[in-house]
């Protein structure tokens, strides 16, 4: 069974919600918003979060988060067992899981939590690898589909984004392209 047939199956299952970040970079990020939707649309969680660091400039461009938005938001030492509570053993779409767990782990790591095996938490399921695959364009280099954009697979779809790069749009445009994979 194929990765993107593996992923519809879970879909038509009724457990799995969606969840995003926002966060201070790629690499050495830290979350400072995260939104998880439930796979019918009700809005379990929606919170900025004060990042140990200051926002870099960078990061403010693409998502529009300040400093100053989140001068009083909980930081992830707040905000972590409220996440952990409604993650567990659940199924969990991200729309890049890798980077969204790997900012779950840093957010962790620069508050000095002890590491969280997400992993052993909740089942992940990468919305991106299995719509790359739906898109098509198999690289024979990295013997893998293309990873496209979640703007491009929205596109793809004619889903329409409100408010690209919010945790919460970000959120639902994923619920909306994983329920029209799922009716393929």
């Amino acid at each position: 069974m194929t990765t993107l047939a593996k992923f519809k199956a879970m879909l038509r299952g009724e457990d799995w919600m969606v969840l995003d970040t926002e966060t201070t970079g790629l690499e050495h990020g830290e979350i400072v918003q995260i939104a998880i939707v439930h796979r019918l649309g009700d809005v379990l969680l929606n919170t900025l979060v004060k990042p140990k660091e200051p926002i870099p400039p960078s990061a403010t461009a693409i998502h529009g988060i300040t400093d100053d938005m989140v001068i009083d938001a909980f930081t992830w030492q707040d905000v972590r067992n409220t996440v952990f509570d409604i993650l567990y053993g659940r199924n969990i779409v991200i729309y890049n899981a890798v980077y969204d767990r790997k900012m779950m782990h840093q957010s962790g790591e620069r508050w000095g939590m002890p590491k969280t095996d997400w992993k052993e938490i909740a089942s992940f399921w990468c919305a991106m690898e299995a719509f790359a695959e739906c898109y098509g364009g198999y690289s024979e280099y990295r013997q893998s589909y293309r990873w496209q954009k979640l703007s491009t697979a929205a596109h793809y779809y004619r889903i329409q984004q409100k408010d690209a790069h919010t945790a919460l749009d970000d959120a639902e445009t994923t619920r909306q392209l994983c329920l029209a994979m799922a009716s393929e």
